[in-house]
């Protein structure tokens, strides 16, 4: 199981964290990972996620969550899930749906010939 840790403040680094989770130099340098991106706003995120080495440590971390704290900031703690990059909202046979509006390329080089017009 992975945990993503949240919430980290700026001043955020691994040997923090390893001691704030009580982990040792070897087990959180190769355990252990933090992550920066840009926030919509343009604010820098920053989280971790780490991979214990037994359930029973995740559930002891995850009971923890809101609890701990790095820098005045309190972490939350929970089981990382990947998210799918392409779009959940969509139903799964769109593309074999015909589409209910008109057609705003009428004009456009990909249109099929239809029947009774030009072709060139």
């Amino acid at each position: 199981m992975t945990l993503f840790l949240g919430n980290l403040p700026m001043t955020a680094s691994i040997p923090a964290l390893s001691r704030l989770l009580g982990l040792s130099g070897s087990a959180a340098r190769s355990r252990l990972r933090i992550f920066k991106k840009r926030a919509v706003d343009g604010a820098m995120i920053r989280y971790a996620l780490y991979q214990p080495a037994s359930e029973a440590e995740a559930r002891k971390l995850v009971a923890r969550s809101g609890r701990l704290q790095l820098d005045g900031h309190p972490l939350f703690i929970r089981e990382f899930s990947r998210r799918v990059a392409n779009n959940d909202r969509r139903a799964p046979d769109w593309r074999e749906r015909p589409w209910p509006h008109a057609e705003r390329r009428v004009s456009d080089r990909r249109q099929a010939a239809r029947p009774g017009s030009a072709a060139a």
